[in-house]
């Protein structure tokens, strides 16, 4: 059974298309050779990924994002095993959205900030289920 990962992190400086677009590329570089698929959501500042692949491979590759100095206060909001992935043909997706097209996407109320979508998600792990099919939902619209 595929391992899955949804976590956030914030930057620690800002990030520029060309920033974001050498990420993407070694991500997807690096994911292709461990088997790892995902999707890369960026929104003011802030990451949110879900990783997905063997359990040992993710955690492997979560220990190297965590001490990645391009950004800090990694939180984890899902573990688990997974019937099938969510993102099977995606090595990294990736989706720059709003915090108000994030929180419509999670189906989360009214939400105005970033902050106040990781408070949720912190707050409600049931929330959490829900990140990967809204990305996928995003990303097939």
């Amino acid at each position: 059974m595929p391992y899955q990962v949804i976590y956030s992190s914030h930057a620690n400086q800002e990030m520029s298309v060309e920033d974001l677009a050498e990420i993407l590329e070694d991500a997807r570089a690096g994911n292709e050779t461990r088997g790892v698929t995902g999707a890369l959501v960026f929104v003011d500042g802030v990451f949110l990924q879900i990783l997905e692949g063997d359990k040992d491979t993710v955690l492997s590759l979560m220990r190297s994002i965590a001490a990645d100095s391009r950004h800090s206060a990694v939180k984890v909001f899902h573990e688990a095993e997974v019937d099938q992935r969510a993102f099977g043909s995606w090595r990294m997706a990736y989706l720059d959205a709003s915090a108000k097209q994030l929180s419509e996407w999670l189906g989360l109320p009214g939400t105005g900030t970033i902050e106040f979508i990781l408070a949720d998600l912190d707050r409600d792990p049931t929330n959490a289920s829900k990140v990967a099919a809204g990305v996928v939902r995003a990303l097939l619209s």
